[in-house]
């Protein structure tokens, strides 16, 4: 269920989101820049649309090939369902990969998010969010932030998507 943004500060707008994925993206091709080729991994839903934005960014402004694969969890129970990653036939072993998600919070998501990656034994593992809500539960640090938050336990962060791109995020 999606809560109604009528009630919700907007926390950042399209352009201002669109800045800090631009940095976000240049943020990577810093971190990798010996690299020819990137694999980004969007968490589902929010995660796979700011993959793909990241992405479109990364290759007008260098010749890497990207690859982009999403990564489903069951967000509210990650430990009982089945994480499922597509084209889960590839192989990441000795490949730089970047896990990517909307926002991140407790680290929980994205510490079950590593599980179909363990046996692969990728070159790196690196996480890019857009809101890091840094209330975190799991050994897990976001490398690239677009815009770090203080919240309480109660508040709440969704990034709004609207044609493929960032209408805003809001703290409810």
């Amino acid at each position: 269920m999606i809560p109604d943004i009528t009630k919700a500060h907007k926390i950042l707008d399209a352009a201002r989101a669109d800045q800090k994925l631009d940095r976000i993206a240049y943020q990577i091709l810093e971190n990798h820049h010996l690299e020819a080729e990137l694999f980004l991994i969007g968490i589902q839903p929010g995660g796979t649309q700011m993959a793909a934005m990241l992405a479109t960014k990364i290759m007008s402004v260098s010749n890497k090939q990207v690859h982009l694969y999403d990564l489903f969890i069951d967000k509210p129970q990650p430990s009982t369902a089945t994480t499922v990653l597509s084209g889960s036939d590839i192989s990441l072993t000795g490949k730089p990969v970047i896990i990517v998600d909307d926002v991140g919070n407790t680290g929980r998501t994205l510490f079950y998010a590593l599980y179909p990656l363990y046996e692969q034994m990728p070159k790196s593992i690196h996480i890019a969010v857009l809101v890091d809500r840094m209330h975190k539960a799991y050994p897990i640090k976001a490398d690239f932030v677009g815009f770090p938050l203080a919240t309480t336990i109660n508040e709440h962060v969704i990034v709004q998507f609207e044609h493929g791109k960032v209408e805003g995020a809001y703290l409810f």
